[in-house]
């Protein structure tokens, strides 16, 4: 049995399972990662060794003297410990290092916000497509109906003519045209279902649903939502996840030139150092000595090879690109507004001149009723009225379906995509 869904709940699992999705939230964790690996190198490092050593030979320590006669003498005095004990432990704290941490900071703060963007607009990107393929999906579906019945029609045709031609009452031409209308109507039907496993297949992937479960779309094309009317593009600027993720990843380029030209500057800090040693024949902490060295230092990068010139240069480089993307992407934005504004509005024209088509066609079937009914018209005649209504109706839904296209697409650019529901 076909799971059936609406376009809700397509939704839903879209926000739920989807791959894509899941790979986005992801770098939402990373975003956290980041800012503890920056505040890192604002805290202090403490580390602490500690060390055990077995003497296998003896060492000693050697004392020359010299008598009141002139004569000297060397007495040896054995220093060794088979057991010997250490422990260090050293706690260092950058004290100042002109701007690197604060501007490391800085930047972890500012890509958890476009981390934040990145979701918001991959989410965006996702909801779009479900629809656009929900939607695909119902109109291949009705498509697959209609050739289905000219399909049907056209074999119900060459039957009828069949059985007139063996009576004598039609030619042969009249015959060969009946059935090459038929075998025609075949690879149409075949191809609307090839569409119809095509825009369901890839509504599957999008939901992270099993390709070889069957699904049923419930029909919801009958009505679409108003042209919204033109927004400024500065105000799609202020709106538009994508373009504010650029703007922060511009923000952050700038901070890392200060970053890299830091390295060029000396770092100061302070440590504390507490060292303990003891030593005994026996595993016990005997002749100990201990002592805590307070200090500051200072140190001086003064040659890399080139290196910190480099990076600084690299730095610099990757700003001049990302101001000359944040202009691209405000172009970008300018043309795709008024482009999508043309294809609603030529979409809009096309569904006004499609529903008159309905309209005629629509006429012509009660026309061909009304005749059939009153026995001046055959079944098949009616059949075919029926089809040319049909057909005209898909022409008007493939009209709905490109304005929505460019609807969604509308919704997308400007940063205003939402859920059906939160629209109620």
């Amino acid at each position: 049995m076909a799971r059936e869904l609406s376009l809700d709940d397509a939704l839903k699992l879209a926000l739920s399972e989807n791959k894509n999705l899941q790979i986005a939230k992801a770098d939402l964790q990373y975003s956290d990662a980041l800012i503890k690996e920056a505040w890192s190198y604002a805290l202090p490092h403490i580390d602490v060794q500690a060390n055990y050593g077995r003497n296998i030979m003896d060492n000693y320590f050697y004392v020359t003297v010299t008598d009141s006669l002139g004569n000297k003498s060397t007495n040896k005095f054995d220093v060794t410990f088979k057991n010997q004990f250490g422990l260090n432990a050293q706690l260092t704290q950058t004290i100042y290092s002109f701007g690197k941490i604060g501007n490391g900071l800085d930047i972890a703060y500012d890509f958890e916000s476009y981390s934040n963007r990145q979701y918001e607009e991959q989410r965006n990107t996702i909801i779009s497509q479900v629809k656009k393929a929900y939607y695909r999906a119902l109109l291949a579906a009705r498509v697959v109906e209609v050739a289905s019945e000219s399909e049907k029609s056209a074999l119900e045709n060459y039957e009828n003519v069949k059985i007139r031609y063996d009576g004598g009452l039609v030619s042969e031409f009249d015959l060969l045209q009946a059935e090459v209308r038929w075998q025609n109507a075949i690879p149409n039907t075949l191809e609307a279902n090839k569409n119809y496993q095509l825009a369901t297949n890839n509504l599957k992937l999008m939901l992270n649903l099993p390709i070889e479960e069957p699904i049923e779309v419930k029909w919801d094309m009958d009505s679409y939502p108003a042209k919204p009317e033109k927004i400024p593009a500065d105000q799609v600027y202020e709106n538009q996840p994508g373009y504010l993720a650029l703007l922060l990843e511009q923000q952050m380029r700038r901070k890392n030139v200060k970053i890299e030209f830091a390295n060029h500057l000396p770092t100061i800090f302070g440590s504390v150092n507490y060292n303990y040693t003891a030593n005994s024949d026996q595993f016990h902490f005997d002749n100990r000595n201990d002592n805590v060295v307070v200090g500051v230092g200072i140190n001086f990068p003064i040659f890399s090879g080139g290196y910190t010139s480099a990076q600084v240069q690299k730095a610099r480089i990757d700003v001049e690109k990302i101001d000359k993307q944040v202009e691209l992407d405000q172009d970008n934005i300018r043309i795709n507004l008024q482009n999508v504004y043309l294809r609603m509005d030529e979409a809009e024209s096309r569904i006004e001149a499609a529903q008159k088509g309905v309209n005629s066609a629509r006429r012509a079937f009660e026309i061909a009723e009304s005749r059939y009914n009153n026995g001046l018209a055959t079944q098949l005649e009616l059949k075919d009225s029926r089809i040319f209504l049909d057909q005209a109706r898909i022409t008007h839904l493939t009209a709905i379906y490109a304005y929505l296209d460019a609807y969604f697409d509308w919704e997308l650019l400007t940063g205003r995509v939402s859920l059906p529901t939160e629209n109620n």
